[in-house]
């Protein structure tokens, strides 16, 4: 790659312009060495808003837009369900891009997906950011040489409800997230991000088995509308090392909930809490615990840097979270939807 091609303006498509795309724009549009060229979205007029604020032409189609385009980068911004065919156009036309998760909701086509962007060598990258933080680095580096025996996590919130300020009901991610057809439900959803920084931290998962709790929304007034998710869900795990673990989700209660991991090895404990991640860590007869802040607003940056760094350069050492390997996160978490339906252990699929 010349210098000229290291240092022009990348020119990047946004293919999905809800909620999550304005947790990137606010980075893409103020780097000196990103053009943000072309928006998309099924409901044109989101895509029509970015544009005006940013420039950029606007598209229905992601299919058109890569064929029109000369992009040299693309970020996927989408609900579960929808999941495929983007990723697909990006292949045949040779784009780079980052996806944000859930990656899907099919595990055949996830599988299938994984080796045609693997065999074409090209750049794909899930959104698991978590794994770009400070405090989840320095775990990692400790326990890759201190392995973990046991973890627990959960993400534990309130239901989705019909009132002005509540997440779900002001913004369009409320016309499908309750609906588990379409999101895969909150252990899907969002709980994923603890299932990914489980496989990272303690190495892959090979057996699953989930219990889950319904009905207790159901009671609610002003639950919103089209609701069928599992309000809570416990998943139990093996891993390949021999260490077990388990995660919860919950998306009943509404207070004292939150974020969190605990993961206990021979030598070291650590204690991840909250959305960002702090994380306290205890060592084996040494008093107090090594503190980390999990970074906040600018964990996306990090991000989104790691990957327009590799597309200019070619370098994916910076890559973290390798589209591949957060395709074998999204098996974890579909293959405890499976254990749901079978009411057995389930055997996590990867390829």
């Amino acid at each position: 790659m010349s210098d000229t091609e290291v240092t022009r303006k990348l020119r990047v498509g946004l293919i999905g312009c809800g909620g999550i795309s304005n947790a990137h724009l606010p980075h893409l549009s103020s780097s000196e060495d990103v053009e943000l060229a072309a928006f998309c979205d099924v409901v044109v007029e989101r895509a029509r808003k970015h544009a005006d604020k940013y420039g950029g032409n606007v598209y229905d189609d992601a299919e058109k837009m890569l064929a029109s385009e000369k992009l040299d980068a693309a970020f996927i911004l989408i609900p579960t369900y929808a999941h495929g065919a983007p990723e697909r156009a990006c292949l045949r036309a040779g784009v780079p891009f980052l996806v944000e998760k859930p990656l899907g909701l099919y595990p055949d086509d996830l599988r299938q997906l994984s080796r045609e962007i693997t065999e074409a060598n090209l750049l794909a990258v899930a959104g698991f950011m978590n794994r770009y933080r400070k405090s989840v680095h320095r775990a990692r580096e400790l326990f890759q040489r201190d392995p973990v025996i046991l973890l627990d996590g959960a993400w534990i919130g309130g239901p989705p409800i019909q009132r002005d300020d509540d997440y779900f009901a002001k913004n369009p991610i409320g016309q499908w997230w309750p609906i588990k057809e379409k999101s895969g439900g909150q252990f899907v959803e969002q709980v994923i991000h603890t299932v990914d920084l489980a496989r990272y931290l303690a190495g892959e998962v090979v057996e699953v088995f989930a219990y889950a709790a319904r009905g207790f929304n159901q009671k609610l007034p002003n639950l919103i509308q089209n609701y069928n998710l599992d309000d809570a869900m416990v998943v139990s795990m093996r891993f390949e090392s021999g260490a077990v673990g388990n995660i919860m989700s919950c998306c009943a209660a509404p207070q004292g909930g939150g974020v969190f991991l605990n993961l206990w090895a021979a030598q070291h404990t650590a204690r991840f809490h909250e959305w960002a991640h702090h994380v306290q860590i205890y060592r084996a007869g040494e008093p107090g615990a090594e503190e980390i802040r999990g970074d906040v607003e600018e964990i996306f940056p990090l991000e989104d840097r790691a990957f327009l760094n590799a597309v200019k350069t070619g370098d994916r050492s910076g890559i973290r979270s390798p589209y591949a390997d957060g395709v074998r996160s999204t098996l974890v978490a579909l293959a405890a939807n499976e254990s749901l339906e079978k009411g057995t252990p389930v055997q996590v699929q990867y390829a």
